[in-house]
């Protein structure tokens, strides 16, 4: 064992704790506190957030840290989790931590007057908050800004280490080429279907189902829970606690079943990584395309399958409506895929969500770059919603206020929802050659596709997204996997 290691280890295991913390309150700010506490549990948060920054700047810890840099006996993993914690070091080292506390209550201060506003689709009263963290968010960026990279490079570097928009550019633009092309083709094939009517069905109905479709995926309830939030997220807040949220539209079911789905995608993969990841500190590590990886597989590549339609459909029969029963797979199939351009996000099908997460990539770009400001957000959002979907929305709070990422300056997280996509489609290919997909699904098995992750991929997720994808395929991201997903579905 190196000596190095076990002097960072009460650092590391400090941190942790505050992190779980922290982790907590922000889950009971978005999901049990009143609206005249969120304030006070704000601050709160803060100062535990200010805490857990303020390790970075211990003079033993730094020793520590530097010490462990030099250390040849070291794992790769620990190497990482050293290398990973020397970043935020180097950071303070530039950044006084009163900018930093600062910067926190304006994200804080942001998050909740977006809260109260948003409802009222009143995005004039929230601009002069959100503003004012978009200005501190660039000066911030400049901290971790490396020479030759774009404000918006460093952005996407704490999500996704060494990615930046010249690369993503290179990966998206021709997605969006052929997402313009391909959806009004299956826009117009889909002309020829006619489609079950939605139903509205009553929240309590609506929770059974969650807890059933939970159950279909393997997600344990013995170390997770689920909620209500105004935004549907999950978080990890420890090693046998990893929560969902979501949220219910009585007017339609899907948004509530793809949601939770989502979510327990994420929550899959919290709650098998393995003992050395944990051991190691390396929990957490997984960058945010890895993280959206896992989700939007289970969300859309298994449960918007035709393997998992029996099990969908019976599911729904039990608790929504008996009358599920009589419906055929193949109206229930093209149910949960139909194809229909609209405003958001989160209850987009699988075909357009990219040209969602490709917008707010443009336009987030553009505003940490200083070429436009948050004041112009919502006529670009308007704009680039009408050429790019043909949606004309007129209400902020369906346009530009509809995600909480930038209202707490999650900015740099978008691509991560599009890169799970490809990423996704790849490790598709490769688990075919291991695994009956389709018949595991169809069996009730999910729980052996989610060992094959565990065994192969949710294991190496504290590496390097180029490292990560390379050790569970054995090659390079390669976007064409997924067009070919997407070209032999719709």
């Amino acid at each position: 064992m190196s000596k190095a290691w076990d002097k960072l280890t009460p650092f590391f295991e400090k941190r942790k704790k505050l992190g779980q913390i922290i982790s907590i309150l922000n889950y009971d700010i978005s999901t049990n506190t009143p609206e005249d506490g969120i304030a006070d549990e704000s601050d709160i948060l803060n100062d535990f957030m200010t805490e857990s920054a303020k390790i970075s700047t211990d003079p033993d810890y730094i020793a520590a840290l530097e010490e462990a840099i030099k250390e040849e006996s070291l794992t790769p993993m620990q190497k990482k989790v050293v290398r990973e914690a020397y970043k935020d070091v180097e950071v303070f080292k530039k950044m006084p931590m009163e900018e930093y506390t600062h910067l926190m209550e304006l994200s804080l201060k942001s998050n909740e007057m977006w809260r109260k506003y948003k409802p009222l689709d009143d995005f004039a009263s929230w601009l002069p908050y959100w503003n004012e963290l978009i200005i501190a968010f660039r000066k911030y960026l400049t901290y971790f800004q490396k020479p030759g990279q774009s404000l918006y490079d460093a952005a996407l570097d704490r999500y996704e280490p060494g990615e930046t928009e010249e690369e993503i550019d290179g990966v998206f633009n021709p997605l969006k080429a052929y997402l313009l092309k391909k959806i009004p083709e299956v826009l117009e094939k889909q002309k020829k279907i006619q489609y079950r009517p939605i139903k509205a069905y009553s929240i309590d109905k609506q929770r059974h189902l969650t807890f059933a479709l939970l159950n279909l995926i393997s997600y344990d309830m013995k170390r997770g829970c689920v909620r209500e939030s105004m935004h549907p997220f999950s978080d990890f807040t420890g090693r046998y606690d990893s929560r969902v949220t979501t949220k219910y539209m009585e007017n339609d079911w899907r948004s509530n079943a793809f949601s939770v789905l989502h979510e327990g995608g994420h929550c899959l993969e919290f709650q098998n990584w393995s003992d050395e990841q944990f051991n190691n500190f390396a929990d957490r590590m997984a960058t945010s395309a890895i993280c959206e990886t896992h989700s939007r597989f289970i969300e859309n590549i298994v449960s918007r399958s035709r393997a998992f339609v029996p099990l969908f459909k019976a599911a729904c029969a039990e608790h929504l409506d008996p009358e599920f029963a009589s419906w055929s797979d193949e109206e229930f199939y093209q149910i949960v895929n139909q194809v229909k351009p609209g405003a958001n996000r989160c209850e987009s099908d699988e075909l357009t969500y990219s040209l969602h997460i490709i917008i707010r990539y443009e336009i987030e770009r553009d505003l940490i770059n200083g070429k436009i400001e948050a004041k112009d957000v919502p006529s670009i959002w308007h704009d680039k919603y009408v050429e790019y979907l043909g949606v004309d929305e007129p209400t902020d709070k369906e346009g530009c206020m509809q995600d909480i990422h930038w209202t707490d300056a999650s900015i740099g997280y978008f691509p991560s929802y599009a890169l799970g996509n490809l990423y996704g489609a790849q490790i598709l290919n490769t688990m075919k050659k291991d695994l009956d997909f389709e018949g595991l699904i169809a069996a009730n098995k999910v729980d052996v596709i989610k060992k094959w992750f565990a065994d192969h991929d949710y294991c190496h997720d504290w590496m390097d997204p180029k490292d990560w994808i390379k050790a569970v395929t054995g090659e390079a991201l390669n976007p064409q996997y997924y067009l070919d997903y997407l070209e032999n579905k719709f």
